[in-house]
This record gives structure tokens, sequence and C-alpha cells, in this order.
């Protein structure tokens, strides 16, 4: 069953999306060349659908309908924020939309692959496997994964069109179109049959589901008997004290800023885990430090090389200054200026959570099937 999106016959929703993107969906093109090229009407559409999900600034400490709220429209609310986030992840990250251990001497990008081909190792993954990638971006990871375990088939799945048709284009320019597919759907409810992969892995991307337990329940049903899931997953540390309204600010922003309904802690993430059905064969915060390895967060704070310079605060704030420069002759359309900030709220909240030891993006765990599942 082929469930790949064709990008020579789009839906009328694939359609759209190339009228909010431009034409220049397909390419590796400058950012502002492709922020100023977006569609107005569809731009302010998606930005006006992911705020009027975050009312609850002033009612934090009984906000639980908001929370509700935001469950109830997860689908819908990340599709949007994937609309206005992509290009600005593009421009700041590459095509690995996540964080990874910082060791030591190494640069960015050599711990971020190492950090993906980790799931390759973990996993055990060999050349033939059927692997899923449980929302893939557009594909960063899941190419890396693909070379570490020497062409094993990795299939992703994402719910938003734009990072689809990025993923299909990046396989062609790298010529791993056999050994990767990408299905357009949602990963609470995949269009895939039962027991078809031999692995499943996720990086910084099932936090988007409403609750957990509804994508680890997907990603149960799709594995073989035997077969194992592993994820980073961004989870609140025991340090997390919710009735510390200083530190719900913090995590409050940090969902905020990332399209997160609520995030769970480390507790809740293993008892999703298990209430499934998964046996749980290794779990641990990758973000803790040692004598090799500095803060994950200095990936904002304290970036190196040229394009960490874009992430660090002046690159975010030299960003914005020209974005902000670009909107009074109205070169950059409504909703790019507002994303523009939000992401560099979030940067700045992401660092706090990292400092206060309240929040992790990176609580990593590999979990199996049983062979009677």
């Amino acid at each position: 069953m082929n469930m790949s999106v064709t990008i020579n016959n789009p839906s009328e929703e694939i359609a759209l999306m190339r009228k909010l993107h431009g034409n220049l969906v397909l390419e590796e093109s400058g950012f502002l060349k492709k922020v100023t090229q977006k569609d107005s009407t569809l731009n302010k559409k998606a930005a006006d659908t992911y705020y009027s999900n975050w009312k609850d600034k002033k009612q934090l400490a009984n906000n639980e309908e908001h929370v509700e709220n935001r469950r109830e429209h997860a689908q819908v609310m990340t599709n949007a924020f994937y609309d206005l986030v992509t290009d600005f992840y593009e421009y700041g990250w590459g095509q690995s939309f996540h964080f990874a251990r910082l060791y030591k001497g190494d640069s960015f990008e050599e711990n971020i692959k190492r950090h993906e081909a980790y799931l390759a190792l973990k996993l055990g993954l060999k050349s033939g496997d059927k692997v899923l990638d449980v929302g893939c971006g557009v594909g960063g990871p899941l190419r890396e994964v693909v070379k570490a375990s020497q062409y094993a088939h990795v299939t992703g799945i994402n719910n938003n069109s734009y990072q689809i048709e990025r993923c299909q284009a990046y396989s062609i320019k790298y010529g791993l179109t056999p050994h990767t597919d990408f299905v357009k759907g949602d990963f609470t409810n995949m269009p895939l049959e039962n027991q078809t992969f031999d692995g499943v892995f996720s990086v910084e991307a099932t936090v988007h589901a409403p609750k957990l337990e509804m994508v680890y329940g997907e990603i149960y049903r799709v594995l073989k008997p035997g077969g194992r899931f592993a994820c980073y997953e961004w989870c609140t540390t025991p340090s997390y004290d919710e009735k510390d309204l200083s530190q719900k600010k913090v995590i409050h922003a940090i969902e905020e800023g990332n399209s997160i309904s609520k995030l769970y802690t480390t507790q809740q993430c293993l008892a999703a885990l298990k209430s499934v059905g998964f046996k749980v064969l290794e779990e641990g915060d990758a973000a803790i430090l040692d004598d090799a390895t500095e803060p994950w967060y200095n990936t904002l704070k304290a970036p190196e090389g040229l394009r960490g310079m874009l992430r660090s605060p002046w690159g975010r704030f030299y960003t914005h200054s020209l974005l902000t420069f670009f909107s009074k002759f109205g070169v950059v359309p409504p909703g790019v200026l507002e994303t523009s900030q939000l992401l560099n709220d979030a940067a700045d909240y992401l660092v706090k959570g990292g400092e206060m030891n309240i929040f992790t993006p990176m609580y990593f765990f590999v979990v199996e099937k049983p062979l009677d599942g």
C-alpha cells in the first residue's frame, strides 16, 4: 500500500499550501525570499488559527480548560504552527529541527548527526528493515537513520503538507528516494496497517500529540511483535513544581512557543508507554551533563559557527529587526513578524527552562512491543 504524497498530482490542500509558501516550496532558497513570498491572506489565517489557542497567560494557576481546548484542536493548531515556522527553522537549524547532546570539541552538525545515528544503533537497524519516523519534519533525522543503518527503508509520517513536500524534494536531491517514503497523516490515527514496521523512532515530535497515550498507542499498533520504539521526548523534569507559578510561566511559554498542548513529566511519559503495552528497556534524561558535554541550551544561548550565529540572541534580534524594517513597507506578510517574536520568546524560555533544570528536550527511552502483543 503506497501512502506517499505524489508531488505531480497535488491535492487541494497541497495546492493551498503552495499558495501559502509561494513557488519556492521545492527550493532551498534564501529565508527572506521565502517569507516575503507567502500568501498574505493564508498566512494571516494560519497565524490567527494558532494564536487563538493561547489566551491563558493570566490564568496559569487554573488553566486546565484551556489545556483541554488545545488538546481538542491540537492537530489543526500544530499544522498551522508548522506552516508558520518551517522556513524559520530551516533558516536557523538546517534540516534537523531538534536539540542534541553537545560534546566538547565537536561542531553543532556533528552532534546533531550523532544524536540521530544513535537511534539506528539503539534500534539495531540494518539494510532492508522497515522503519517509521513519527513526526518526520523535513526529514533530516530520517535521512541520517537511512544512512547509519546502511539503507533501512524509512517511512516518515507528518500532518503538514509543506513539510511532506520538503521531505520528497530532499530525498530526490540526495538520491535516497528508493529508501524513503512519506505519509501525510495524523500520527494519532495513522493510515497504516497493523504490525507493519520492524522499528519506530521519533525525535522531539510526539510531544505535539493531544495526549502521549494516543500517539504511543498507534506506534504500538503498527509495530511488529518484538519491534522497538526509540524516542527523544520533551518533558518536565523531577525538579519542576507546577504549583510554583514562576516555573509554570516558563513551561507555559515553552508550550506556546512550540505548539504543545501540555508537557508531560518524565514519569507520566513512562506511565503512558506502559499503559499501551510497551515494555521499557531503557530510559533516562540524555540532557544530563557530564565532563565531556556542554548544556544543550547552548545551542540557543552560546552557539558556534555561521548558522549558530543565526540562533544566537544577537542573530535572532538581527533577524527580527530586519523583518520589522521590511514590514513597514508591506513586504512581509501578516503573521511573519508575530511568528519571529514567538520563536524569539520561545528560545529565551527554553534557555530558562534548561538553566532552572525544570525542562528537558531529550528524555530518551527505548521500549519494546512484546512478542505476544
